[in-house]
C-alpha cells in the first residue's frame, strides 16, 4: 500500500461550520454520473499530407502472461456548493495483474472529502503540491471551480510516482497522455516519472479516448486516421508532425485500434521503452477487452468512479462532518405551483 497519510492531511481541509450547503442534483436513474477530466492539451494542428501516406501497421495480439500489468485511474466529483466555494470528493484506484496470473487485485484510495473556498484554495494547492513534489509551485493557482480537478490530477501523479518507483519490469497503463510543461504538470514531474520507469524496466503506456490533436487539412482529430480501416493496427509516428509546442510531448504519439472492431485510441509511449513499440502494441492488444480498451484500465476506471448512491452518502457525510446546513431550495419559492 502507498503511504498517503500526509497527502490526505493536505487534501482534507476543514470547512467553516454552519456553512449553507446546496447538494449537486443526483439521480439514481443515472448510476454513474460522469465527471470528465479536464484536458490540459491545447488544440494543435498536424501535417495531414505526410500522415496520410503512411500505411497502418498490423498488430498481432499476444496476452502478456508473464508480465505484471498495473493500471491507474482517478476521479473527482463536485458534491455541492457552499457560499464561497464547493465541497468535492476525489478517489484513486490501482488494478494489478500479477505475473503468470489472469486475476486482478485492487488498491483503492479515498474517496476523500475536499472543501475548497476562495479563502483556502491558494494555501491548499501550494500545500498539496509541496507535499508531493517537495518544492514550492510558481504556477498561477487555478480558480475555485477548477481546483478540484487539479487536486485529482495531483493525487494521480502522486500514485504514478510511487508505482513507477516500486514496480519493476511491468506494463503500467495510464489514463491520458504524456504531456508535460503545463500548469498542472510541470516538465520535471513527467521527466521524473519516465526516468524512474525506465530505470526499473517499466513500460509506460498512456491511453486517451479523445484528443485535441487535429489534422490541419480536414480539421478532424487524429483518431480519424483509422476511419474505415479494420483489424488491430496502429499509425504513427505523429509527434514529428505536430506544428506547435511539440517539445511538450514526452512520448511518441500513435493512433491505434487494438481489436478488430474496437474504437481507435490515442496512445503515447516513451521513446526509451524497454521493448520495441511494436511489441508493446502486441501486448496491449492482448489485454484489450470490449471495444478494444485494456481490461485493467477499464477496471481501474470502474472502481474509482463514484456511483450516485456513493455521491448521496458523501453529501450526507460532508453535512455531518463539517456541520453544514442544507440550503433551502429556491425553485419552490419562485414556482410554487
Amino acid at each position: 500500500m502507498i503511504e498517503i497519510d500526509k497527502l490526505v492531511s493536505a487534501i482534507c481541509s476543514k470547512i467553516p461550520e454552519g456553512s449553507s450547503f446546496e447538494p449537486a442534483e443526483t439521480s439514481l436513474n443515472n448510476y454513474f454520473p460522469e465527471a470528465p477530466k479536464d484536458e490540459q492539451e491545447e488544440i494543435s494542428p498536424i501535417d495531414f499530407n505526410e500522415l496520410e501516406k503512411q500505411v497502418p501497421i498490423a498488430i498481432s495480439p499476444r496476452y502478456p502472461m508473464a508480465d505484471q500489468v498495473v493500471a491507474i485511474d482517478t476521479t473527482n466529483f463536485t458534491l455541492g456548493q457552499i457560499p464561497d466555494g464547493l465541497v468535492g470528493a476525489v478517489r484513486a484506484s490501482i488494478i494489478t495483474k500479477a505475473p503468470n496470473k489472469t486475476s486482478h487485485s485492487l488498491e483503492k484510495y479515498g474517496p476523500y472529502l475536499v472543501g475548497v473556498t476562495n479563502q483556502n484554495k491558494d494555501q491548499m494547492y501550494k500545500r498539496i503540491f509541496k507535499t508531493i513534489y517537495g518544492v514550492d509551485t510558481e504556477a498561477n493557482i487555478p480558480d475555485t471551480y477548477e481546483i478540484l480537478d487539479r487536486i485529482r490530477n495531483l493525487l494521480e501523479r502522486y500514485i504514478q510516482i510511487d508505482v513507477v518507483k516500486n514496480c519493476k519490469n511491468s506494463i503500467i497503463l495510464l489514463d491520458g497522455s504524456l504531456i508535460g510543461g503545463t500548469i498542472g504538470d510541470p516538465t520535471f514531474v513527467l521527466k521524473g516519472i519516465l526516468a524512474d520507469a525506465a530505470s526499473n524496466g517499466n513500460s509506460i503506456v498512456a491511453i486517451s479516448k479523445s484528443t485535441r490533436l487535429t489534422l490541419q487539412q480536414t480539421q478532424k482529430n487524429i483518431l480519424s486516421l483509422l476511419e474505415g480501416i479494420q483489424g488491430p493496427c496502429y499509425i504513427g509516428k505523429i509527434k514529428e508532425h505536430i506544428n506547435q509546442k511539440s517539445y511538450r510531448y514526452f512520448g511518441e504519439v500513435y493512433v491505434a485500434r487494438l481489436t478488430p472492431l474496437g474504437e481507435p485510441f490515442r496512445i503515447d509511449i516513451p521513446q526509451d521503452a524497454p521493448f520495441s513499440h511494436e511489441e508493446i502494441f502486441a501486448r496491449l492488444a492482448g489485454l484489450a477487452g470490449d471495444y478494444g480498451y485494456p481490461e485493467e484500465l477499464k477496471l481501474a476506471h470502474m472502481t474509482c468512479v463514484l456511483s450516485s448512491i456513493e455521491i448521496i452518502e458523501l453529501q450526507s457525510a460532508a453535512i455531518m462532518l463539517h456541520g453544514l446546513s442544507m440550503k433551502e431550495e429556491l425553485r419552490p419559492k419562485i414556482f410554487p405551483l
